[in-house]
């Protein structure tokens, strides 16, 4: 079987990049990591140009940010048809070093489990959700039919029903649990496992980088710089629409699930894709993330 694709998708914030590869760099289990770069302004490339671990196998820089869910997608359309895929965000640092053995032990074991998350400690008590605890053979998970995408790892056969992360409506994690529970033969949940902190600020005394930062004699942080570009919140606006849009579609037969991808062409030729609105996405992070 094929080693997992590991994606891993900055934009700024180098001092928590920084802290969080070097734990994923310190698991024991074989993968390949693809760490795409979305216009990070601060010295993120500069750091990930220097990473040295045969396990790298891609870096790409994108000049423009289109948004988190253009970069992952990228990511994707490299996978090959075995392989599972491990999403995991920049600010998530992984302190299971064998996650990914652990990964694979749950989904061997619950063969109906499609994707498999991962919650930093007191989440559930946090969001004030109860998923059902499910036991087979000495291992469990959390089954839950919404899983926030900070970490996950996704069975390969998902991606046959579902295809890409949806660029239409780029609803991401949300989207994506959505179209596993209620379309394909699989669930979703969350690994027992697996564990992580989230935590979302160093400080530069702190940082791993500090000795090679350029922006110290600058008078300004990577994470001032990631503050400024964020506009994930404001684009969370009008993704309600964009998600009933969609919705129409699959219920007057327009579309299926699967979703295609500007960076699969065959896939936009074969299924239905509303390029107007991937466009629109895409433009709204090229007009406010850059």
């Amino acid at each position: 079987m094929q080693v997992p694709i590991v994606c891993f998708v900055t934009f700024n914030r180098l001092g928590l990049t920084v802290k969080n590869l070097t734990a994923l760099l310190k698991s024991t289990d074989d993968f390949e990591l693809h760490i795409v770069d979305n216009n990070s302004t601060d010295d993120t490339w500069k750091y990930i140009r220097g990473i040295k671990d045969k396990r790298m196998k891609s870096r790409k820089r994108f000049n423009i940010n289109y948004g988190v869910v253009y970069a992952i997608n990228y990511v994707l359309s490299k996978r090959k048809k075995d392989q599972y895929f491990i999403l995991i965000e920049n600010d998530v640092c992984i302190e299971t070093q064998d996650f990914v053995t652990k990964f694979m032990e749950t989904m061997d074991t619950f063969q109906d489990v499609g994707l498999l998350g991962c919650a930093r400690k007191n989440f559930f008590e946090q969001k004030g959700i109860k998923p059902k605890k499910i036991t087979q053979k000495g291992l469990s998970y959390y089954k839950y039919d919404m899983i926030i995408g900070c970490f996950n790892c996704i069975r390969p056969e998902v991606f046959d029903y579902i295809g890409y992360w949806n660029e239409e409506t780029y609803a991401a994690d949300q989207d994506m649990s959505s179209r596993i529970n209620k379309y394909t033969p699989y669930v979703t949940g969350y690994a027992a496992s697996i564990e992580l902190n989230q935590t979302q600020y160093i400080s530069c005394d702190q940082c791993l980088y500090r000795k090679e930062c350029s922006l110290i004699n600058q008078n300004r942080t990577c994470f001032n710089i990631h503050r400024k570009n964020y506009s994930h919140d404001k684009f969370a606006e009008s993704l309600q629409e964009k998600k009933k849009m969609y919705y129409q579609q699959l219920r007057n037969g327009k579309r299926t699930i699967y979703c295609a991808s500007i960076h699969d062409t065959e896939s936009m030729r074969k299924h239905y894709y509303d390029i107007k609105m991937a466009h629109d996405n895409f433009n709204f992070f090229k007009k406010n993330g850059n």
